[in-house]
Formats: structure tokens, sequence, C-alpha cells
């Protein structure tokens, strides 16, 4: 079965790993919606790095934002963050923490990531 293969690999993430691979892993247990994903996908989520780029602040948001228009990092990070904790929500979700990211994207003020995040805890 390619879950055992698939939760290995998630094992092997972190902050560095490209958000390409990260996405991949959680798009592939995300249509397995196997509890048994939930665990580690909480574990990497937990990785140093990997939580807390959800804009809540209006001056968090102007600060954080990058210098660069082609600096691409700021989105990855949150986008990764959020594809993560949906994943991790889907896939019965462990201690609350996906639902807790969810959340906090909810009210996020780059708009389309707070649409997306209400829709995944409505079910949609």
């Amino acid at each position: 079965m390619a879950l055992p293969v698939i939760i290995s690999k998630v094992n092997k993430l972190t902050s560095e790993s490209e958000f390409s691979h990260c996405r991949a892993i959680a798009k592939a247990l995300e249509n397995f919606k196997d509890p048994i994903a939930a665990q580690p996908l909480a574990d990497l989520l937990k990785k140093p790095g990997i939580m807390g780029h959800s804009f809540r602040e209006i001056n968090n948001t102007i600060s954080r934002t990058p210098a660069s228009p082609v600096d691409n990092s700021t989105r990855n990070n949150s986008l990764r963050e959020l594809i993560l904790a949906r994943s991790l929500f889907r896939c019965g979700d462990y201690e609350g923490l996906g639902e807790k990211i969810l959340k906090e994207y909810a009210s996020d003020y780059r708009g389309h990531y707070a649409t997306h995040a209400k829709a995944i805890l409505a079910g949609e």
C-alpha cells in the first residue's frame, strides 16, 4: 500500500523542503483521508519554521511583506502551512491542530487564504 511510503516521506520534510514536495505529500494524504496520517502531519507542522505564517494583524502584514516583488517565500510558507493543515484536518486531525491553524487562517488579512480556510472548516 502507498500510505506507509508517503508517511515515511512526511517524516523527512522540514521547513527547508521544497514547497512542491510538501504540497504533493499533503495532497496525497488528503486523498486517503486516513487517520493514520494525522499524527505524522501534526508532527511535521510542529517542526520549527512550519507554523506561524498567517497574517492576522495589520502591522505584521506590512512588516512581513517581502521587499522584492519576485520573492515567493512568504507565499510559500503560508501556503505550505495552510495545505498541511487542510490535509491534517481532512485526515481526522490530531489534537485539534489542523482546526486551530485553519481558524487562524480564517481571519487572515489576505482574503483568499481566509476564504479557503473557512471553506475547509465548513466541510467544502
